[in-house]
């Protein structure tokens, strides 16, 4: 993994908004248009030249289009103010929980909600902030009876009552009794155990490619726990080394970002094949995520583990970011958000939209692409 490090330390500085010479010019920024949607936030994205070590290759994708994500929160940051909670099934069991009610005159359906017990795949989330919340599938939440991952791509309302939340476990030889409250591991779940939530919905598939990992890290692990492989010494060492060369490089060029276009994220290739992308509204809504996202591919690669001496170039990425044709599926929460997925033969896409206050067109918050197998 240390082989791959310089290539790292180049794509913190363009995450951070510093310049990566002679690969794209100035040019006057874009306000998107009203009724925006994904196509036209598409349609502002540019991937530049790859930067390549070993078997992982990053293409940064730029784009100039300006919208106001500021008011969002990361579950990260609202777990580490206490803003947002989350627990176990039951936990909140005597919460007043609220769900519109299309059919009534009244604007909102007061009943309590009884979680039951504890489960596998379901917790519960309360978010107390005053700021949407932002879900991404993948994240990592530690404690509780076990440690599990966000299963979906959402966004939470302000000031929202207990709701349930899907999950899946990664931590498959713990079921603590009682259980406490959850924090952020300040991860992201490496790309296979994402898809294995997010398009396979399959506990059985994420618990493998946990087991998997474990085997590539040599992470002893009693109760084969995701974290404990994310924590052991040669994942650790490695990728903490890369993380602190990141940030010294990021406050020595900090006056040298770029104003006009920004990175807003990245299209991922493995022993040569596109397999990847993460693109966010907005730089500082990217910049947020990149270190935990530059770790997971980390991870990814290494599992791998093969050289490749063939990369794509900038125009397939950026091919490979554009096409969207296939069948697509559309879930809405009202006032909460928008998330389309897009199944064709050779890939998946989630793209999610805040609605709220863009309740008429939607704010594209993330947009995921993923290669088939």
């Amino acid at each position: 993994m240390k082989k791959i490090s310089e290539c790292l330390i180049a794509l913190g500085l363009f995450a951070m908004g510093v310049p990566l010479a002679a690969q794209f010019s100035r040019t006057r920024p874009v306000k998107p248009p009203i009724g925006k949607d994904i196509e036209q936030f598409q349609e502002s994205w540019r991937a530049l030249e790859p930067i390549t070590r070993r078997n992982l290759t990053i293409y940064p994708v730029v784009s100039n289009l300006r919208v106001d994500a500021s008011d969002f929160l990361t579950l990260d940051d609202g777990l580490a103010s206490g803003s947002v909670e989350i627990g176990e099934r039951g936990q909140l069991s005597n919460a007043i929980y609220r769900r519109r009610n299309p059919r009534s005159s009244q604007p909102w359906e007061e009943r309590g909600q009884d979680y039951g017990g504890a489960s596998v795949n379901e917790l519960v989330l309360v978010n107390d902030s005053a700021r949407p919340l932002i879900l991404l599938a993948g994240e990592v939440v530690s404690g509780g009876k076990q440690n599990r991952i966000i299963g979906a791509d959402m966004v939470v309302p302000p000031k929202s009552d207990p709701l349930p939340l899907t999950v899946f476990c990664v931590e498959h030889g713990r079921w603590t009794s009682g259980g406490g409250g959850f924090g952020s591991a300040k991860a992201m779940a490496h790309p296979s155990i994402r898809k294995e939530a997010q398009v396979n919905k399959s506990q059985t598939g994420v618990w493998g490619s946990v087991s998997q990992s474990a085997e590539v890290t040599g992470a002893a692990s009693p109760t084969s726990s995701y974290v404990d492989v994310l924590n052991s010494p040669k994942a650790k060492r490695d990728l903490d080394d890369v993380t602190s060369s990141i940030q010294a490089e990021y406050e020595r060029e900090l006056r040298e970002q770029i104003r006009d276009r920004g990175a807003v994220g990245v299209v991922v290739a493995i022993d040569g094949e596109l397999v990847w992308s993460d693109i966010f509204s907005t730089p500082d809504l990217f910049r947020k995520y990149w270190p935990k996202l530059l770790r997971s591919y980390v991870m990814e690669a290494e599992g791998r583990g093969r050289d490749s001496k063939h990369v794509p170039s900038a125009k397939e990425a950026q091919a490979f970011l554009l096409e969207n044709h296939g069948r697509e599926t559309i879930k809405v929460e009202p006032e909460a958000y928008r998330r389309t997925e897009i199944s064709a033969q050779d890939y998946e896409i989630v793209a999610l939209e805040a609605l709220g206050k863009f309740e008429g067109s939607g704010l594209l918050v993330h947009f995921n692409k993923m290669a088939r197998d």
